[in-house]
């Protein structure tokens, strides 16, 4: 017959139970947490090792190209420069004397008329004036103008003709002026610039037949009438001054541009006469002049 377990058993069988399921419990809550325990050191040395490998390194940003530093071209040698030739010595210019006011030359002169043997005396005719004026004048013949001028700037002297030939320019200068130019017969409006007193003396030419030989003088001057003994024959000219030296031979026959020279001066010519019965010298000069056959 079964013996009947007792309650008492049967609480301890319980308990019994209840400790064995505990106790599994337990043990698998042990595993548990040695496996979590060894995960994390792994990943703790895992995560230590990585530090240690990105520290060795440099970082690289993703998607940016790292620039690698091309090779610096290696400078080419600059070529020794040439030497430079020296400069030659630049021989100093001689002085050129600077030419006073230049007159500008006058219309080409046309021959004179053919001299009357026995000429009519003409007194002379004078003007005079201050600054810019215009003076109506009747030349009867042939005449030489005297010009004077104690201003300080321009002093401008043109003959206008009624005949509507070209004006005439006597005289272009700067300052104090005293010359002598010449004037063909006609009527005139003389045009005077100034600003300084003038005079104006317009004298009919005579005969002077010494103008043929030795003759001297100072600036701007006419001389002459006279007869010319040769058909040809060899002039000396001399001129101390600084600007133009300038003569003409007016004949009735022709004329004839002689010297044309700046400054100083001093030599011969052929002057040709051909067949000339009068002749004049026109010398427009600064200086002192003279004229002598040889």
């Amino acid at each position: 017959m079964q013996k009947k377990s007792s309650p008492l058993e049967i609480i301890a069988v319980i308990v019994v139970v209840i400790m064995l399921i505990g106790l599994g419990l337990m043990l698998a809550n042990l595993f548990t947490r040695r496996a979590t325990v060894q995960t994390a050191v792994q990943e703790s040395q895992s995560t230590a090792f990585q530090t240690r490998v990105d520290s060795t390194e440099t970082l690289v940003p993703v998607g940016v190209p790292q620039s690698t530093p091309t090779d610096t071209p290696r400078p080419t040698d600059t070529p020794r420069p040439t030497s430079t030739p020296r400069p030659t010595d630049t021989p100093r210019p001689t002085d050129t004397p600077r030419p006073t006011s230049t007159p500008r030359p006058t219309d080409t002169p046309s021959p004179i008329p053919s001299p009357i043997s026995s000429p009519t005396p003409v007194p002379p005719q004078e003007f005079t004036g201050r600054g810019a004026k215009v003076v109506s004048v009747a030349v009867p013949k042939l005449s030489r103008v005297y010009l004077g001028h104690e201003g300080r700037s321009n002093f401008i002297v043109t003959a206008y003709p009624d005949d509507d030939d070209d004006d005439e320019l006597l005289v272009n200068e700067i300052g104090y002026y005293a010359g002598h130019r010449l004037l063909e017969s006609g009527r005139y409006d003389i045009e005077i610039k100034a600003d300084g007193p003038w005079l104006i003396r317009i004298t009919p030419l005579s005969w002077d037949d010494t103008a043929g030989g030795v003759l001297a003088g100072r600036g701007d001057d006419i001389r002459g009438l006279f007869t010319p003994l040769v058909s040809r024959a060899i002039y000396q000219f001399t001129h101390q001054g600084e600007s133009n030296f300038i003569v003409h031979l007016v004949c009735d026959t022709h004329w004839d541009g002689i010297v044309n020279e700046i400054g100083f001066f001093d030599g011969e010519s052929i002057v040709n006469f051909k067949d000339a019965r009068a002749c004049l010298w026109d010398i427009m000069a600064d200086g002192a002049w003279t004229i002598a056959p040889r």
